[in-house]
Parts: structure tokens; C-alpha cells; sequence
């Protein structure tokens, strides 16, 4: 294990469990142990963590420490894009960890917990600073960002307040292998020479990652253009017309593969017809479905109208909720391409995985998601 010049923290993940992604290793932070005597690393973390408020306004007693495996990168843009692409990595395993058996979220289920965007707020300070220097508190953002006070971590009076949207730190057990696969190919795509699929994933993992903020500023037409906009960037096309046959392609790459139910796209799934400057066309249940979310993505941002939530269109996998439905599709079509990336499991649900080693070890041929055409 490397030094630590830097403390890396996520403070309102909790995790069942130590996973490991790239050259990190994510560790739920023991309460007990951190009572107990500790270096100056420990008295430092200790006293950072204390400074952290949770949503009702407690001290926070655990979190989940960030380590790397491997020597630490000098400053420059290469550190910057390692804790760019495990913030990524994080926030899309968490509001995955939202899902059950498959990739449905079970909105109605009674227990409920969701993860939203804030539960995956990353921390990066470092060490020598807040040992010896001085803890910044700052307001605002990118337009107008200001620093307000500060003092050091040992000082009682530095309190950092939990994001505005957080109003549940749940217990989660984050997908180690969809980790690893958002992990390695944000890394790739933000090289010099990153393929332009990598780059369209990343995109689409930026404003996936968005759309599950919880920012009582955030409204829901605000989510359903960056919804849009993530499958859109996943289609690498700006028409919608083109765009229908760019996703259904990356779609029907799952045809014939195990786990290809728990997808919502279906080859036999019901055409349907769509009225448009006194023309009608028609179009399977995704393209039939996309035109409804471009539209309504166009009534907002032209006619800043208040959408209608609800795609009618009986018989079709993809009725429903547009925010749901269009989450969903977002995060599937992201999951398939990572498998074509070369990270087949990526896709898989833990219960489809463990179907596919089961048939690996009694040598049946089983198909996987096989890589993109480059």
C-alpha cells in the first residue's frame, strides 16, 4: 500500500462490503475502529469525518474511505481523470444498486430506498492541508464560487452541511464488476485518443448521473432533457430519426444472449403509428416511444410547457412513466455498451452471471453480448 497524500472520501456512501475498482479499493469505514488510538492519519480522518453532517443534521460516524492499490499519480491531468472516472464509476453503480433482480426499479415497492445522485458526493483534500492548513468552506458554483470561512478539521466550528438533496444514506452493495467496466472505459474515453463510442458512454454517464440529482432546484423537465440527452449522446447521431436506428442497433445486439430479458427492448414487440405534419409513419415500440421523448423534450426547451409524463401505447414495452421508462433505457443501453466494450458481465444481473459461469463450468456454449464492430 502506497502513501496517502491525499484523504479520498466518500461521506454519505455506506457499503455492505470492501470492493475494488481500477487500482481503488473502497472501504466501509468501522465506527470501532475509529474510536480506537490512530496515527495522525486516523486522528485526521477522525476529525474530518466528524465535521460532515448527515440529512437530519447528525455528525457523521462512518463512510467510505477511498485507498488507491498503486503508487499515486504526480498532479496533472491524468490524476485528475482517475478521480474523474471514479466519481463516474461510483455515481452510476449507486443509483444502479437502485434496481432489483434485473434492471427495474421497483418504484412502488413499499420499501423503497432510493440512492440518489448525492449519496455518491466524493471528497478529495489533501492531507498536509488539512493537518496543517486551512479547510475551506465555499458557496456556489461554476458561475459565482466564493469562500466563506474556513479553519481546520481539529476545529469545532467548521461544519460541512449535507447536500441539499440527500434525504436517505442507505446500506448498498455496489456492482464490483460494473465498477471496474464504467472505471476503465471513462479512463479511456478521456485519453487523447479515445474512441468516439468511449467518448458518446461518457457523455451519457455524465447526464444519467445528473438526471439523479435531487436538488430541490431540479425539476422534472430538467431531468427528462438530460435523460434525452444521455440517449441521444449513446446514439451518436442528432437526429431522431437516425438515432431510432443507431439504438436499436446497440438494442439488438442482445437478441440470442442470456440475460436478454431483463432488457426492455423486445425484436417482437408491436409497431405503431405516428402523426406528424399531416403524415403518418409507423415505427416499432423503441422508435415509437423515442419520438414521444422528443417531443416532449422539445415542448419544454420551445414551448417550456409542463410535460406529460405518461407514453401511452398499449402492448408496448416501453408504456409508462417517461422519466421511469427513459432512466431505464439510459442505464441499459450504457450497460450493453460496456459489455461490447469487452466487459460482457457488465451487462448481466448477479442471477444471469451466476446462470452463465454454472453453464461455463459444464462446458455449454452460452451467448454473451459480443464486442462492437470498431
Amino acid at each position: 500500500m502506497t502513501d496517502r497524500p491525499a484523504i479520498y472520501l466518500f461521506p454519505y456512501l455506506r457499503l455492505r462490503e470492501e470492493v475494488n475498482v481500477g487500482p481503488w479499493v473502497l472501504q466501509p469505514l468501522d465506527p470501532k475502529k475509529l474510536a480506537k488510538p490512530f496515527d495522525g492519519f486516523g486522528r485526521t480522518l477522525k476529525a474530518l469525518l466528524s465535521r460532515f453532517r448527515d440529512d437530519a443534521g447528525q455528525r457523521l460516524t462512518t463512510a467510505t474511505l477511498v485507498q488507491r492499490t498503486e503508487p499515486e499519480l504526480d498532479p496533472g491531468e491524468a490524476r485528475e481523470y482517475e478521480r474523474n472516472a471514479l466519481q463516474a464509476a461510483v455515481l452510476f453503480a449507486v443509483t444502479d444498486a437502485n434496481t432489483g433482480h434485473g434492471n427495474e426499479i421497483l418504484w412502488e415497492a413499499p420499501a423503497l430506498n432510493l440512492a440518489t445522485a448525492e449519496v455518491a458526493t466524493f471528497f478529495v483534500g489533501e492531507r498536509t492541508a488539512l493537518e496543517n492548513g486551512t479547510f475551506g468552506r465555499t458557496r456556489g458554483g461554476t458561475l459565482n464560487r466564493r469562500t466563506t470561512g474556513g479553519g481546520t478539521v481539529h476545529d469545532d466550528f467548521v461544519v460541512v452541511p449535507a447536500p441539499e438533496g440527500l434525504v436517505t444514506i442507505p446500506d448498498l452493495t455496489l456492482d464490483s464488476r460494473l465498477l471496474d467496466a464504467v472505471y476503465r472505459v471513462s479512463m479511456e474515453a478521456l485519453s487523447d485518443d479515445s474512441a468516439k463510442t468511449k467518448r458518446e458512454v461518457w457523455a451519457a454517464l455524465h447526464w444519467h448521473g445528473r438526471a439523479w440529482e435531487n436538488s430541490p432546484l431540479h425539476s422534472m423537465p430538467d431531468i427528462l432533457v438530460q435523460l434525452k440527452t444521455a440517449i441521444e449522446a449513446l446514439s451518436g447521431k442528432t437526429g431522431t430519426a437516425s438515432g431510432i436506428s443507431a439504438l436499436e442497433e446497440i438494442y439488438r445486439s442482445v437478441t440470442g444472449t442470456i440475460g436478454a430479458d431483463e432488457f426492455l427492448w423486445r425484436e417482437s414487440s408491436p409497431c405503431f403509428s405516428r402523426e406528424y405534419n399531416g403524415k403518418t409513419s409507423m415505427y416499432s415500440s423503441f422508435g415509437h416511444w423515442y419520438w414521444c421523448l422528443a417531443d416532449t423534450r422539445n415542448a419544454i426547451v420551445h414551448d417550456t410547457e409542463s410535460p406529460v409524463m405518461e407514453h401511452e401505447a398499449a402492448g408496448s414495452p416501453f408504456q409508462g412513466n417517461l422519466f421511469r421508462v427513459a432512466e431505464r433505457v439510459a442505464r441499459e443501453l450504457i450497460k450493453i455498451r460496456l459489455a461490447q466494450f469487452g466487459y460482457p458481465e457488465a451487462a448481466l444481473s448477479p442471477s444471469s452471471r451466476k446462470h452463465l459461469r454454472i453453464a461455463q463450468s459444464l462446458g455449454l456454449q452460452i451467448g454473451t453480448i459480443s464486442p462492437a464492430q470498431k
